[in-house]
């Protein structure tokens, strides 16, 4: 009983001082607990990797592997993923995985969305990724027995394509071009849903669209100054504008800060998903860590994270480069808060450098910010009209 008890010591200790655990006694895997929302899942261990999910709490992971920091965890053979350790509680240590079993699938085509409901009593790791217009799922360390669990409803637009029996992967195959997704948790499991592009007006194509704008920064968060200007004031003012402009247009408009005011980065994002925003702008001026640099980088920038928002942002740098005349700082594709909701069709504008002198000057005026949110508005029309 006493060697017992000291092997189990030296697994814990030797998990906690980064030894690898695979090849060390019994044991095998760290069962690991997620101890808060948007938690996110990596391709490596560093805090630059790419996000392959953001988890919900209370997801049940299983690690076999870790470095200071983070910990290994396997969602199927010869694939892994890694987490912060800071946001997991260790529950134990064991020898094989226990999971349990999808006891439902039910699927729903209603006007404005589909639908897949997951009825399973364990929170585990997920990935939702794009496939040119169409998505995949994948739930991990969930068995699935498409005899077992009942399927209901299956539309000819999912399909099941398991490979292993610990995990569920659904193909979802889309007509038109991606208007919107995403996956919640609920005390049943999950919902999977994939919103149904609206039937556009090629006249009037932002009538009836809910957008969302996004003032950056606000109250204490000054964002970048220069010049004797704050970009938070600026970005308000052009949002103003932006308002009134998709509002002549039809739109649906809501704004998360419509005075000075300080708003947390993620009720933000909380605030387009209560709205059910079809189009999320977030709108900032630019800066760089060193101000030597902006003689040869400036101009106007749109970012993107989601490739369903890409076009959306094309269009809009096309408009603002030619509404503005300042020098092509690209449609990029950046992993920021405000980028990364897959829920909405989701850019941010950086209208211009606030550090560069000649496009400060015309940041602040009033004409030049109308142009801008003409520019943004036309943009928006654009990428409707064309793809939708």
């Amino acid at each position: 009983m006493k060697k017992l008890f000291y092997i189990f010591f030296l697994l814990i200790f030797s998990f906690a001082q980064g030894i690898e655990l695979k090849n060390v006694g019994i044991a095998k895997y760290a069962v690991l607990e997620v101890n808060q929302d948007r938690t996110p899942l990596r391709d490596n261990y560093n805090e630059d990797a790419k996000r392959l999910s953001h988890l919900f709490k209370d997801t049940v992971l299983f690690a076999d592997k870790q470095t200071d920091k983070y910990y290994r965890v396997e969602l199927e053979p010869k694939k892994y993923a890694w987490i912060n350790k800071e946001f997991v509680e260790v529950q134990g240590i064991i020898p094989e995985k226990r999971f349990e079993g999808i006891q439902k699938l039910i699927f729903k085509t209603e006007k404005d969305n589909y639908e897949l409901k997951i009825i399973t009593p364990q929170k585990s790791a997920y990935t939702l990724t794009e496939d040119n217009d169409n998505l995949k799922f994948n739930l991990f360390d969930n068995r699935f027995d498409p005899i077992e669990a009942k399927i209901t409803n299956l539309s000819g637009r999912f399909r099941l394509s398991n490979k292993f029996e610990d995990e569920l992967k659904i193909d979802f195959n889309n007509d038109k071009k991606l208007f919107g997704y995403g996956i919640k948790a609920t005390e049943e499991g999950y919902i999977l849903n994939i919103k149904r592009p609206p039937k556009i007006n090629k006249k009037r194509p932002l009538k009836g669209i809910k957008v969302v704008i996004d003032p950056g920064h606000g109250g204490c968060e000054k964002g970048a100054v220069a010049f004797g200007l704050e970009e938070k004031n600026i970005n308000l003012q052009i949002s103003k504008i932006l308002r009134k402009e998709l509002k002549k247009r039809g739109a649906k408009v809501y704004m998360t800060r419509k005075k000075d005011k300080q708003v947390p980065l993620y009720s933000r994002v909380d605030f387009a998903l209560e709205k059910n925003a079809d189009i999320l702008l977030s709108i900032h001026q630019n800066s760089l860590p060193n101000p030597k640099d902006v003689n040869k980088k400036h101009g106007v920038g749109t970012y993107y994270y989601h490739n369903q928002s890409k076009p959306l942002a094309a269009s809009i740098q096309k408009r603002l480069l030619e509404a503005t005349g300042f020098m092509d700082d690209k449609v990029n594709n950046r992993s920021f808060a405000l980028t990364r909701p897959s829920e909405q069709l989701s850019v941010l504008i950086e209208c211009g450098y606030l550090i560069y002198k000649p496009e400060a000057d015309k940041l602040i005026d009033k004409k030049f910010q109308k142009m801008i949110a003409q520019a943004i508005v036309k943009g928006c029309e654009d990428c409707l009209r064309e793809n939708y």
